[in-house]
């Protein structure tokens, strides 16, 4: 095609980590605490409750600010001002707070590999987990040494990735994301990174060349070019 250039994929320098749903499991419990807080502030029947919980299933990567919006302007078809979404938001924080402090959410075949490669990669965590919290839960679970940054939500996952590769002057062919939502597939995309998806079998349909099984013996290096190669 004329005109048409073919992307160069560089060696892989970058690994940028979800974190829920890929380095930490918290999904059922942050999905349990939404349902209490729609409980305390809304009528909402059992049809809603449901609604939103394949909506949270199915949107690892979005932020609960975005969430919350979701639940009720998409749901429940009722507006909510942003004061009332940023109340509900630390309230949903002190809901889930008590359990979500403990070593039993982290996955152990990516920490495995995290210890093992944080001297070979440079990695960083992009989340839609709010900002505060999620430094705190990562210095309670002693991850801050392999990670050169943690950044969480506000602002969204691709605004973090943007600002990645600004503040740092990464080329997006010298990285890739790993992640478990077609958000972060999403994200990734809008700023060219190569993605690779894990832990979501609809991720697993859609990318079935880039798609991480299991870390023990993974190639990264390997599937993350053919995922450039494919992706862009």
């Amino acid at each position: 095609m004329v005109g048409y250039e073919k992307r160069v994929c560089m060696a892989l320098k970058i690994v940028v980590w979800d974190f829920d749903g890929v380095v930490f499991d918290s999904m059922h419990l942050k999905g349990e605490g939404f349902k209490v807080l729609f409980q305390r502030h809304t009528k909402a029947d059992e049809r809603a409750l449901k609604a939103f919980e394949d909506y949270h299933y199915a949107n690892g990567g979005v932020s609960r600010f975005d969430k919350i919006a979701h639940f009720y302007t998409k749901i429940l078809k009722k507006s909510i001002e942003a004061d009332t979404i940023n109340a509900l938001v630390e309230e949903f924080g002190q809901i889930i707070a008590k359990d979500l402090f403990s070593r039993e959410h982290l996955n152990a075949e990516v920490l495995d590999f995290i210890k093992a490669n944080h001297k070979k990669y440079i990695f960083h965590i992009a989340s839609a987990a709010l900002h505060s919290e999620l430094q705190v839960l990562c210095e309670f679970l002693g991850l801050l040494p392999y990670f050169k940054s943690i950044k969480g939500a506000p602002p969204a996952k691709a605004k973090i990735l943007a600002n990645m590769c600004a503040n740092y002057g990464y080329a997006p062919s010298e990285m890739v994301l790993i992640g478990d939502s077609r958000s972060d597939h999403e994200s990734a995309q809008a700023n060219k990174i190569p993605f690779l998806g894990y832990n979501n079998p609809v991720l697993q349909n859609l990318l079935p060349k880039a798609y991480i099984n299991h870390f023990a013996r993974l190639d990264l290096d390997a599937l993350t070019r053919q995922a450039c190669l494919d992706q862009f």
